[in-house]
């Protein structure tokens, strides 16, 4: 299911007051949803927003800039009881980070958490925040925002649209060359573009697309739709394609965009995703596994991968 946050207004606020967590997670989130509500009136450069499944109303976050002026922060994150174990605290930090990066350029974000708090302590660990300081009862974490390299959504950063397609133009083949254009000609979920970007050039792509340029049976089938028999078009998303500029290759940049892929399939709702490709021993160092072969509409065959997504 599809994960959001949506800008605290008068449409939605009183339903985010009326989450909650459980009796005894109260113990530690002492301060209910209308607390934050209304003192973020009063701060400034303290935003909120709504985290949304689908169209449910499932949680609370916020966050903004820090008085340095370069740091950000993310303050408060909670999820309805209802709602919890599901990913979704890691989705909504998730974008939230992006969020900040976006508007502000911050340097690093900062999250705190309770000591005793544990299942936060492993989820932001997770993301990657690690301590600096401690309180008698807190941990301070940050996160250090990496802008040599970046991966970033092409519908979010439409201006590198051409540097996409002159990468995939000269260094994989000009089918592949028209999929920025695609993505951003699209008001459905799918396509997705994906671009590396690394001292503001772009060196690396990826996307997720609904179908692939496959046709017809999956011989062998094996993978975890339980059926004896598939057809390509019954499986989607497909990450497609995955491409390096060869002079950045060996920096295990390949295996971060489809690390971004994959998450982004988790975010979209999907279970498991798919590639087709030629290479031998690659994609299975990250996870990927051969459930099946079918053929190119050209007519070559290729072998078809399975894995499960990110969250």
């Amino acid at each position: 299911m599809h994960i959001s946050i949506e800008a605290l207004d008068v449409n939605n606020w009183l339903k985010v007051s009326e989450l909650s967590v459980s009796q005894a997670q109260k113990q530690i989130f002492t301060i209910p949803n209308v607390y934050w509500i209304g003192i973020s009136r009063y701060e400034e450069h303290s935003e909120l927003f709504a985290i949304k499944r689908g169209d449910e109303y499932v949680g609370l976050t916020g966050g903004g800039l820090d008085e340095d002026g370069v740091s950000g922060y993310i303050n408060p994150l909670m999820v309805d009881e209802r709602f919890q174990g599901q990913g979704i605290a890691a989705e909504a930090i998730r974008l939230m980070m992006d969020y900040l990066i976006r508007k502000y350029h911050v340097r690093c974000i900062h999250i705190n958490h309770r000591k005793d708090n544990y299942a936060a302590s492993r989820l932001y660990e997770r993301l990657g925040f690690t301590i600096y300081s401690e309180t008698e009862k807190e941990f301070c974490r940050n996160y250090i925002v990496n802008y040599g390299v970046q991966i970033l959504s092409l519908r979010d950063y439409p201006e590198y649209t051409d540097e996409c397609r002159n990468l995939l133009s000269e260094h994989f083949n000009e089918f592949t060359s028209k999929h920025p254009s695609d993505v951003l000609a699209s008001s459905e979920p799918l396509p997705q573009g994906y671009f590396m970007l690394k001292n503001d050039k772009v060196i690396g792509w990826t996307g997720l697309h609904k179908h692939e340029v496959v046709s017809g049976k999956v011989y062998g089938w094996e993978g975890s739709i339980k059926k004896d028999e598939i057809l390509s078009e019954e499986l989607s998303p497909w990450i497609t394609p995955l491409l390096v500029h060869p002079d950045e290759r060996g920096n295990r940049y390949g295996k971060m965009l489809l690390e971004y892929a994959r998450r982004d399939a988790g975010r979209l709702g999907f279970k498991v995703t798919y590639l087709t490709t030629g290479e031998i021993g690659y994609y299975e160092k990250y996870g990927f596994r051969e459930v099946g072969l079918t053929t190119f509409t050209w007519g070559r065959p290729t072998k078809v991968y399975e894995v499960e997504v990110l969250l």
